[in-house]
């Protein structure tokens, strides 16, 4: 029977989707979903399939649920909003601030960073693992690879936040002005590297030449604001997500304290089970089929990636249970093809680190209440956790 899911409501994703997500899989793996007018992909495959055929589906129109969360024309000119070969190019000019080798020279500074924010931890007390812990270290990391202050780190997850909460009801801050605030940041910012360049990405993009000239500062502000809202969001939430998957899988939890070298498949298994971003989407170009349902061009094509990452026939029957040990792990929550996320390598090193040395407090640690989710379609991540760490 049709569970009637309600793809474009905040409160599915925050509640329980994945009944909905098998059912899906089951009996409509390519579902019409009349009120908003898009497909929703299920499996796996068909999630693989669209995001590596750029030239079937375009990014350019949208990739967020039609009608939900805010977006501004200012964001349309984002890396994730454009196709080839324009993405190609742009993706170009950052790339090399996150190759593999220039992201494991800041293991070190990750790890000074991570202990100083895991020392905050009291045993016998309480806290909010979400916002003092699985916040900052991912914010202080980004600030700082920029080239801006840590002590903003504050201002940022506050701009952040409003921008990616701009469904949720409990968010103070219009959207509208967080992004008018961040960008007189940043404008601030690159001004001030322009005139003193520093070891550190943003000035070396103001070094950079397309086309034979420097980047605009409209450039510079696109990048820096995605890698602050992208880089920062999904390693948070993995963070806070990650840690509520390890307290309520006490057994998981022990494999690892037993076995540290786990640590990166549990990380892999984190981002495959607690899928920090929930979708994306893409807008035919021309008429296709997927399936044998025939997509129109023009209809917008959504990509379930909490759906996908626990298809059976990918995953195997234990696909819906939190397994560290699971390997191979083929989870797509960084996407396929041109849009794979270009940060996955830093992200990895930063969940990485900060479990090395979270994972004995967690060992001590419990719920103290109900995790309080952001309301989004797209980043329902964890707002407030709180927990009680046993002396």
């Amino acid at each position: 029977m049709d569970p009637a899911p309600r793809l474009h409501d905040p409160e599915f994703y925050v509640g329980d989707p994945f009944p909905t997500y098998r059912w899906m899989r089951r009996e409509a793996p390519v579902y019409w979903y009349p009120e908003r007018e898009f497909w929703a992909l299920s499996r796996y495959e068909d999630v693989r399939w669209v995001s590596i055929h750029p030239e079937l589906f375009t990014s350019t129109q949208g990739i967020m649920i039609p009608e939900t969360g805010e977006v501004t024309p200012e964001m349309m000119e984002l890396l994730v909003f454009t196709d080839p070969p324009r993405h190609r190019d742009l993706r170009a000019l950052i790339k090399h601030g996150f190759t593999p080798q220039r992201v494991a020279e800041l293991e070190p500074r990750l790890r000074e960073l991570a202990r100083e924010i895991v020392a905050r931890i009291v045993p016998g007390s309480d806290l909010d693992l979400a916002s003092e812990i699985a916040a900052p270290f991912p914010t202080v990391v980004i600030a700082e690879l920029i080239g801006a202050p840590a002590e903003d780190w504050e201002a940022f997850r506050t701009w952040s936040d409003a921008i990616l909460g701009s469904q949720d009801p409990g968010e103070t801050l219009a959207a509208a002005d967080a992004h008018a605030a961040l960008h007189a940041y940043f404008l601030r910012l690159i001004d001030e590297r322009r005139a003193e360049p520093r070891d550190d990405l943003l000035s070396g993009l103001l070094a950079v030449q397309r086309d034979g000239a420097p980047l605009t500062d409209d450039d510079l502000y696109h990048f820096c604001w995605l890698l602050l809202i992208a880089g920062n969001e999904t390693t948070r939430n993995l963070i806070s997500l990650g840690s509520q998957a390890l307290i309520e899988h006490p057994d998981q939890l022990r494999i690892v304290l037993d076995d540290p070298a786990m640590l990166p498949l549990a990380v892999e298994e984190m981002l495959r089970w607690c899928n920090p971003v929930t979708h994306m989407t893409r807008t035919a170009v021309r008429d296709t089929e997927i399936r044998g349902q025939k997509i129109a061009a023009g209809q917008r094509v959504v990509m379930l990636y909490g759906a996908a990452n626990r298809d059976e026939e990918v995953f195997g029957l234990d696909a819906e249970e939190f397994r560290v040990t699971r390997h191979p792990n083929r989870h797509i929550q960084f996407g396929f093809g041109e849009h794979i996320c270009v940060g996955a390598h830093l992200t990895r090193l930063e969940a990485r680190v900060i479990f090395e040395e979270l994972l004995p407090h967690l060992a001590r640690t419990e719920l103290a209440g109900k995790p309080q989710r952001r309301l989004a379609t797209m980043v329902p991540g964890i707002k407030h956790m709180p927990v009680h760490v046993a002396g």
